[in-house]
């Protein structure tokens, strides 16, 4: 059986600030390549999805296949990893979420980083969903702690929610709204530009980045058709692949995969691992998640994980 794997990457950029492990330096994706290419092939997620439908015998000297994704749709996607895409002849896929394009004030998660980061002390008192959450820490891992703690209840949260909780914050830390000029969201252009390249395949990613799972199914439709629509609009050819924004069990739900199918996805994916089987539903489609890793402990994931 040919093996099939779906690789998720976020940022290809050196952030010294990297609290959720979405960086992977330049030449670290680089040497991750090329090391995915000495026992597997790099196909588009097309190719990867499609053969494993097929259900035909394998052919025992067929290599591996591994096909990248993005998510989000950070600058350095096309400023980073295109370059050493198109050098290597490695296909990719990136998921744009369509309502932050051009934003300087960039992703939420991002901002309650920088707004935490190097603090000994935080003192907060906030109201998330209707609940209050007092955060009282203090120490060298105060900044941690409370990261860990805002992000796991902000994320269920309406846009609108997540904004309000988050000028609380800053009120109560005494400091103004920061920009994550590190973790620039791509423009409008910058998204045309790199849907030009013949190994990039642009895919939808919600408008807001909402989680998904629990809400209502016009909800979900109408983030999920909108961004589809509007990337269409954008970069002039059918949108057809789709990723869950956060991906895990609580983020999509049935009514999620059906909004997907309704809007004429081909492939959705997941952050739920495993390798991809023609027994995968394709609007569920597991990725392994990719860290900083060197060349070494690249090969290492991949036998473990049992891609090559």
């Amino acid at each position: 059986m040919i093996r099939r794997t779906i690789l998720m990457y976020h940022r290809v950029a050196e952030d010294p600030r990297d609290p959720y492990s979405l960086c992977v330096s330049p030449d670290r994706f680089e040497a991750q390549l090329r090391t995915i290419m000495e026992s597997a092939e790099l196909v588009d997620l097309h190719s990867l999805s499609s053969t494993a439908d097929q259900g035909r015998r394998p052919d025992r000297r067929a290599r591996a296949q591994v096909a990248l994704t993005l998510d989000d749709g950070y600058a350095d996607n096309l400023l980073a990893a295109l370059p050493i895409a198109e050098m290597l002849g490695a296909p990719m896929t990136v998921y744009v979420t369509t309502g932050y394009l051009g934003s300087s004030a960039g992703y939420w998660w991002d901002r309650l980083a920088l707004l935490l980061d190097g603090r000994d002390r935080i003192d907060l008192d906030v109201e998330i969903g209707g609940d209050r959450l007092r955060v009282l820490l203090t120490g060298e891992a105060a900044s941690e702690y409370a990261l860990v703690a805002l992000h796991t209840r902000l994320r269920q949260l309406a846009v609108t929610e997540i904004e309000a909780a988050l000028a609380t914050i800053a009120e109560q830390l005494a400091t103004p709204m920061p920009e994550p000029l590190s973790a620039r969201v791509m423009s409008r252009d910058e998204v045309c530009a790199l849907a030009k390249s013949p190994l990039v395949t642009i895919g939808a990613h919600t408008v807001d980045h909402v989680l998904l799972g629990g809400r209502g199914f016009a909800e979900q439709l109408e983030t999920i058709r909108r961004s589809k629509e509007e990337l269409e609009t954008l970069i002039g050819c059918p949108v057809l692949r789709f990723a869950y924004p956060y991906g895990d069990g609580e983020a999509f739900d049935p009514a999620s995969v059906e909004a997907v199918r309704r809007c004429g996805f081909e492939t959705a994916c997941t952050t739920l691992g495993g390798r991809v089987t023609r027994l995968n539903d394709r609007l569920r489609l597991p990725r392994r998640v990719v860290r900083n890793w060197h060349a070494g402990e690249m090969q290492d994931q991949l036998r473990a994980w049992r891609a090559v």
